[in-house]
């Protein structure tokens, strides 16, 4: 189905003459109807492979075969025929694929129109595909309502509706928790049996290591390893002695896997021996042991015991954030989905606060009214002082300008300016003038290193990776110091490294600014002990206390 042989891919900047190497020398092979996941960190070179087999970004050199299309030497119309006929996607950020103000119903409509032209036939094939996904019950919800995994089940749904032979997912789970996960694996496994599909993942998430065909690791735009789950996960749970399956590629390069560079504690050279019997071994060249074989990117899952607050907890400090019976409905009177259901919290000057839950539980919704962009539908919102609901729309947009730093899960940043520039573009809405080349370069920088994104200041938002958009966007939502910042799954699309990197800079954040945070997640191990936080259960405030890590 899927071939593909020694493939690079460098991005090229004209103006700066800076090139930059995402591919390095892809060789992968996918048979018909396999579920396969592509693991890797942020920045390893996932999504650009997906962009290339979707046929929205050409190779630099190698050859890329899908069924029957030699996607590098196809003319831009026929690319176009290709996209059309073969390929599903289904994006990281699924909001941007699906009509916001239409239902689940018209979504899949639309898509089965893509290949027949017939509205009785297409009808009855999306009210088949949402019965056999399991999602009928969402036939009639606008998409706007949906949680989280509903809306990665329906973007999946409205791409079985195109009959795409084949399904690339581009993080599809990164903002979900762990039963919606399984969820949507096993609707992916589904699809690939019931509808003889191919389906393609590429993830940070190790949670795709199970419940697929084959999991293939990539590392620095080359694929370090391709392995049948059921075979070869041992790996991951065995001592020694360790096994390993590796890739040698079209060029006769093998990578050594991280987990065996990391065990052997290795750093710019290895040493190679080979017996008569065609043993091969690798030892450490200072003769340095290896240390206890254990997958690092694993974190074993931490339960949080929730201690209910002091009863002085908020007497003498300054509240800043406060609900009182706040609902929030979507949908009409004959179908209506309640969100929120009379949630009252207050949040005090300073605080730094979680809103855990899963997914579907209200958190987003949440945060869509706390900053105003959404209303409520009863209750009242109070921000530093300053009622939401008095507010007109213009109002409200001002006073999250001047007041509230936001990272959505999205990330968004302007598209047409690059991330340096996103940085200024709050005072440009001010009316202040700036200009951002008479600033020093490091006052710019000290802004994106601590999480790690400085080398994509000068990159427009579409051309980066999900996880460096929000790394971005964290950064940028700190400039200025707002008296209020709001980070809505702010890790969704990180490895765990980079996730644990940008958690200890917003905690180093809040210690040094004495800011408000409200940061909502569904990976609970970011809390740390002794934060509060606000459990949300079927959009209700289920606890509200302090955390606490218990062993289990």
């Amino acid at each position: 189905m899927i071939d593909c042989y020694d493939v690079i891919k460098i991005y090229a900047n004209p103006e700066t003459n800076v090139r930059i190497a995402a591919l390095r020398g892809i060789d992968l092979n996918i048979k018909k109807g396999e579920v396969v996941s592509i693991i890797g960190p942020s920045g390893s070179g996932k999504s650009t492979l997906i962009k290339i087999l979707a046929g929205m970004e050409s190779i630099s050199s190698g050859e890329v075969f899908v069924e029957q299309y030699e996607l590098g030497a196809l003319s831009d119309k026929e690319l176009l025929e290709y996209r059309l006929r073969m390929v599903g996607l289904v994006h990281q950020f699924p909001e941007r694929t699906l009509f916001l103000t239409g239902t689940v119903f018209d979504n899949l409509l639309f898509a089965s129109s893509l290949q027949s032209a017939s509205k009785k036939e297409n009808k009855l094939h999306a009210k088949e595909i949402l019965e056999s996904l399991g999602i009928d019950h969402l036939t009639h919800r606008h998409v706007s309502s949906l949680s989280g995994g509903e809306m990665i089940r329906t973007a999946i749904a409205c791409m079985i509706a195109k009959n795409a032979p084949l399904l690339l997912c581009d993080e599809p789970t990164g903002q979900l928790d762990s039963e919606n996960t399984e969820i949507v694996k096993k609707m992916l496994r589904e699809i690939a049996r019931d509808f003889g599909t191919t389906v393609l993942v590429v993830t940070h998430d190790i949670r795709f290591l199970k419940g697929v065909d084959r999991f293939c690791e990539i590392q620095s735009g080359r694929v370090s390893a391709l392995m049948h789950t059921l075979e070869d996960l041992r790996f991951y749970e065995q001592t020694f002695p360790l096994k390993f399956k590796s890739q040698i590629d079209s060029s006769q390069n093998v990578r050594i896997p991280n987990q065996i560079y990391r065990v052997m504690q290795l750093k710019n050279q290895v040493e190679f021996e080979l017996h008569e019997d065609s043993t091969v071994v690798l030892k450490h060249p200072e003769g340095i042991p290896p240390k206890k074989a254990t997958h690092q990117e694993v974190r074993k899952q931490k339960f949080l015991e929730i201690k209910t607050l002091p009863r002085d907890y908020f007497a003498t400090k300054t509240i800043t954030v406060a609900l009182r019976n706040v609902s929030k409905v979507y949908g009409s009177r004959n179908n209506p989905v309640h969100a929120l259901s009379k949630v009252s919290v207050d949040i005090h000057e300073g605080e730094m606060v979680f809103i855990i839950g899963p997914s579907g539980s209200g958190k987003t919704t949440a945060v869509k009214l706390i900053t105003g962009i959404e209303p409520v539908s009863s209750g009242t919102i109070k921000i530093l002082n300053y009622e939401l609901q008095k507010m007109n729309e213009s109002q409200r947009s001002r006073f999250r300008r001047e007041n509230i730093g936001i990272v959505s899960q999205q990330g968004d940043l302007h598209p047409y300016i690059t991330v340096a520039e996103n940085l200024f573009l709050k005072d440009l809405l001010s009316g202040k003038t700036i200009k951002p080349q008479q600033l020093p370069v490091e006052q710019i920088d000290s802004f994106f290193e601590p999480f790690q994104i400085t080398h994509r200041k000068d990159s427009f938002p579409l051309e980066i990776s999900g996880g460096e958009l929000q790394r971005a966007s964290l950064a940028i939502a700190q400039y200025g110091s707002p008296e209020l910042l709001i980070l809505d799954e702010p890790t969704a699309n990180m490895d765990a490294e980079l996730a644990e990197i940008a958690m200890n800079q917003l905690y180093q954040f809040h210690h040094q600014q004495k800011k408000t945070l409200i940061i909502t997640t569904h990976d609970i191990n970011l809390v740390r002990d002794g934060t509060r936080v606000i459990e949300l259960v079927d959009g209700k405030v289920n606890q509200d206390g302090l955390a606490y890590a218990i062993e289990k």
